[in-house]
């Protein structure tokens, strides 16, 4: 089996999205190793799966290259914005409060917000999948033909499929607004 183009949109079967998944997974890692070592560079990746396993890959490691990005990111912050550090210094917090706790803070903020909206996507799948019922709500299921059934079955998959698709897009805008917020925290 050659290669062949495939379009650039989420994979609907679950299984197949995994097996996706691994191997584009693994593809990185070797694209960032061979980066790594032609041009001596350090490099973080980190990536969570579909069901949400963390893999990581690092040169050095990941650790090393964390830290360093950090203390960067902390130095690079202490020469900002004055008005915001007399603010802190009224309220008391001056220097004693390290950035890492404030970053830390906005972090427990953004995943405070992410539950919430996964909790209204819950309710809105609820809504959709109960509006897919009104033209068979008036009968059981178990009185339903089995063409009325596989058209409902396929309602439903549809259905379905649009909330992951939507999902996907929404976790991925919230990491984006997370990367974001992080700099312009930063910043």
């Amino acid at each position: 089996m050659g290669r062949r183009k495939i379009k650039m949109e989420m994979v609907q079967d679950m299984n197949t999205r995994q097996v996706t998944f691994s191997k584009r997974r693994t593809g990185l890692f070797k694209k960032a190793s061979e980066l790594a070592t032609l041009c001596n560079a350090e490099i973080g990746i980190l990536v969570y799966s579909p069901g949400g396993k963390p893999y990581s890959y690092g040169k050095p490691n990941l650790d090393a290259v964390t830290e360093r990005f950090m203390k960067e990111c902390n130095d690079d912050s202490d020469t900002g914005d004055e008005e915001e550090e007399e603010q802190e210094e009224e309220e008391g917090r001056g220097k004693s409060r390290p950035k890492m706790k404030r970053i830390n803070e906005r972090l427990d903020g953004l995943k405070r917000e992410i539950e919430a909206e996964k909790k209204r996507g819950e309710k809105s799948q609820a809504k959709l999948e109960s509006a897919g019922e009104e033209r068979f709500e008036k009968k059981r299921i178990e009185e339903l033909t089995i063409d009325e059934l596989r058209e409902y079955m396929e309602k439903l998959q549809g259905i379905h499929g649009r909330i992951e698709c939507q999902a996907s897009k929404m976790q991925a805008s919230s990491c984006l607004v997370h990367i974001s917020g992080n700099k312009a925290f930063v910043e």
